[in-house]
């Protein structure tokens, strides 16, 4: 058979050898479902261990905890990978946790992340005394009975998530060892979140503030709002805190959380020497 009809046939035919392979699934990672003891409710709660955990049966790590794992653990946990295996920074234990079982994700966060009642939303709000309440007393127990921790951790959100930081920091600022707080929501119901009391920290605390240079004419002035949020912290919470706050250059409210989450790490546990 000539070349070039071998080579209609094959066309045609479309002979391809395809096998299928395993599904991709982040290595070191397991889910659990942990029930608030006081409400019933569930979420889904992933822990990604470090690569030595299994090896070095006596070394404690650090935590890293998340909210909106579905969208901030895949990004963390590539971001960080590198940076942890080659010894740029300490290696951690990421907990990210998920979104309420049974609810939608998008009215789990807008009720979890939210301080305060805002009956000009049509979705439920006000819910983040009860959301931190949970993490106090269902998560961070779990994970420092059944993992090695030391007593360093940091909480991570985005957005509602960062408003929800913000909270924390402002109301239990000793329950977590740093901040990570991006493109922060300081907007929800008219910048509440700027008159609320502040309880100082006690404790040497870290504070990483980031949010796009875009995001200021995306609709809610949200550079503006960051730059109040880290002046009010810094006024209010103590000489304790160390605040870092970030401009993305050209980034968007859509594209800020990667840099955010890599250069936050980086700054917050960079090994001496890198």
């Amino acid at each position: 058979m000539p070349y070039i009809l071998l080579v209609l046939v094959i066309s045609v035919l479309g002979v391809t050898s395809v096998s299928y392979a395993e599904p991709f699934t982040l290595p070191h990672t397991n889910t659990v479902l942990l029930k608030d003891k006081h409400t019933e409710n569930e979420y889904p709660i992933t822990i990604k261990l470090p690569r030595s955990y299994q090896k070095q049966n006596q070394k404690r790590y650090p935590v890293v905890y998340l909210l909106d794992a579905n969208y901030s653990l895949p990004i963390t946990s590539g971001a960080s990978r590198f940076m942890m295996n080659s010894g740029t920074i300490e290696e951690v234990i990421i907990v990210a946790v998920g979104y309420q079982k049974g609810v939608s994700g998008l009215d789990s966060r807008i009720y979890d992340y939210t301080p305060f009642e805002d009956k000009n939303w049509q979705r439920k709000t006000g819910g983040a005394s009860q959301y931190l309440n949970y993490l106090k007393h269902t998560v961070l127990p779990y994970i420092e009975a059944d993992f090695r921790t030391t007593q360093k951790s940091t909480l991570v959100g985005n957005s509602l998530g960062g408003l929800f930081a913000a909270y924390t920091l402002f109301t239990e600022p000793s329950l977590f060892s740093n901040y990570i707080i991006g493109s922060p929501s300081v907007w929800f119901k008219e910048n509440s979140i700027l008159a609320m009391a502040v309880k100082p920290a006690a404790n040497t605390t870290k504070l990483y503030i980031a949010v796009g240079e875009l995001e200021e004419r995306e609709g809610e002035k949200m550079v503006s709002g960051a730059r109040q949020l880290a002046a009010k912290i810094n006024k209010h919470s103590g000489a304790l805190v160390t605040t870092n706050l970030f401009v993305i250059p050209q980034a968007r409210h859509a594209t800020a959380f990667p840099t955010t989450i890599t250069q936050a790490l980086d700054w917050i546990y960079q090994v001496n020497g890198n």
